[in-house]
C-alpha cells in the first residue's frame, strides 16, 4: 500500500547506518565510517525524514483509516511509549522494517 511504498526506502536508510554506530565524537569516524558508502546511497531527502514525527509519514501516506491511525498509534505507544506525532520516524521505520520481514513473528 501507500505507506509501505513510503516506508521502505526509510527502512532501508534505518538499516544502511545503524543507530549503535553513531557517536558524537572522533570515534564516529571509526564506528560509522563503515556503513557510510551504503549510507550515501540514499535520497537526502529520505534520511532527513528519520528525524520527523511518524505522523508526519503518516500524512504524506494519506492515512486517514481512524482504525489504522489508532492501530498505529499504539503500535508507537508499544515502542516509544508515545503516540505517532511524538514517536520519530527512524523507529518506527526500523520496527515496521523488521515487522514484514520473512518469517517475522509479533510476540506481545
Amino acid at each position: 500500500t501507500s505507506l509501505l511504498r513510503k516506508l521502505t526506502p526509510l527502512a532501508n536508510a534505518v538499516e544502511a547506518l545503524p543507530t549503535a554506530a553513531l557517536r558524537f565524537d572522533v570515534g564516529a569516524i571509526r564506528t560509522a565510517g563503515p556503513y557510510l558508502p551504503r549510507f550515501a546511497t540514499i535520497p537526502p531527502w529520505e534520511s532527513m525524514k528519520l528525524t520527523t514525527p511518524f505522523s508526519t509519514v503518516l500524512d504524506d501516506a494519506g492515512v486517514s483509516s481512524a482504525f489504522l491511525r489508532n492501530w498505529i498509534d499504539t503500535l508507537c505507544f508499544c515502542l516509544s511509549g508515545l503516540p505517532a506525532d511524538g514517536t520519530i520516524t527512524a523507529e518506527m521505520a526500523m520496527m515496521m522494517g523488521e515487522f514484514y520481514d520473512d518469517g517475522a513473528v509479533m510476540d506481545c
